[in-house]
């Protein structure tokens, strides 16, 4: 079985005029099928604005799809509302291009680490504590790190927060739009 299963997806966006009309559509993706298999990395090249943001983004549901169908580790997420999605949210998590803009600028990074923990119930307020920890030093950051804000860091240690965040609940996808990008 593969993790990630994506037949014939379609992506549309609406094209709005002046007076905030649709007048049409724009599509984003356009017909992908692709397989992922288990402990496989696949990359996607491509020119600016082919859509391989839009595609990691509608793979996690964070974008509509206009049609096609996405399996992740077996069980079909294409028609799943959000309610139906959460449980099997921490099986996808993502580290999106701009760390800057993904990170909650009034968030202290611990809390943020924290939070997908929290939210899906995962741990007591010490083992989430040193899950932080661990992460800050697997990502190359100091523990003591998890006290500062977004703003308090450089662009390429963000991101390193950003990694940190998308793999805090052990996801079996991982979906990197252009995680390395912005390292230092």
């Amino acid at each position: 079985m593969n993790t990630l299963d994506i037949e014939r997806m379609f992506v549309e966006f609406p094209a709005r005029n002046a007076w905030g009309r649709v007048t049409s559509t724009v599509q984003a993706v356009r017909g992908v099928s692709l397989q992922v298999a288990a402990g496989e990395t696949v990359g996607l090249v491509g020119e600016s604005g082919c859509g391989k943001s839009t595609l990691a983004r509608a793979v996690a549901r964070l974008v509509p799809i206009a049609s096609g169908r996405i399996t992740v580790n077996g069980n079909d997420w294409t028609d799943l509302n959000e309610r139906a999605l959460r449980p099997l949210r921490p099986d996808v998590q993502m580290v999106f291009q701009d760390p800057f803009s993904s990170l909650n600028p009034r968030m202290r990074i611990g809390d943020a680490l924290a939070e997908p923990l929290l939210i899906h119930k995962r741990g007591d307020r010490e083992s989430r504590a040193r899950r932080v920890a661990g992460l800050l030093e697997q990502v190359g950051l100091h523990p003591d790190d998890a006290r500062k804000y977004p703003h308090e860091f450089s662009g390429g240690q963000r991101q390193r927060v950003g990694i940190a965040r998308a793999i805090v609940l052990e996801p079996k996808l991982l979906l990197a739009d252009e995680a390395v990008s912005a390292l230092d």
